[in-house]
């Protein structure tokens, strides 16, 4: 079966903006919104809270994302952290779950995350968060991509 990318849902690209952000231990806060995170040590932990803005400037959903520094690479110093973000669009969820490469991510390039639908019109669907980071308080060009059920 072939995939025609008219039955693919897609939300964005919209602009995902941090209202709030907190971190534990002994940080340079000022730093990371700076995009410095070299104060961020393996076990930090933090949370936060994002919209999802259109094109328009209107809120189209919010993203409540827990973030763990949990390994750092010996051979190139990244710095990699598991997350947790749940996912609350207009007409449905979906979670993301998993490991992300923070030092990569941060270079600007795109960055894509597996999600699963976890309610209304995204139920049970497998699909991708893809998103640019600007800062630590903005991301650009996010959208999220699900995929058909074919199982129907």
């Amino acid at each position: 079966m072939t995939l025609q990318t008219s039955e693919l849902i897609v939300v964005g690209p919209v602009t995902e903006v941090t209202q709030d952000i907190q971190l534990t231990g002994d940080l340079d806060q000022g730093a990371i919104e700076a995009g410095d995170y070299s104060s961020i040590k393996i076990g930090t932990l933090g949370t936060y809270f994002d919209h999802l803005i259109d094109a328009d400037g209107q809120k189209i959903g919010e993203l409540f994302g827990r973030a763990e520094a949990i390994y750092k690479r010996e051979s190139d110093g990244h710095l990699f952290n598991w997350y947790h973000e749940e996912i609350t669009l207009e007409d449905g969820t979906a979670l993301y779950d998993g490991p992300l490469d923070t030092t990569e991510a941060r270079k600007g390039g795109i960055t894509r995350l597996p999600i699963i639908g976890t309610g209304g019109r995204y139920e049970g669907l497998l699909g991708v968060r893809e998103l640019r980071v600007t800062n630590a308080r903005l991301l650009n060009d996010v959208k999220f991509i699900f995929f058909p059920d074919f199982s129907a």
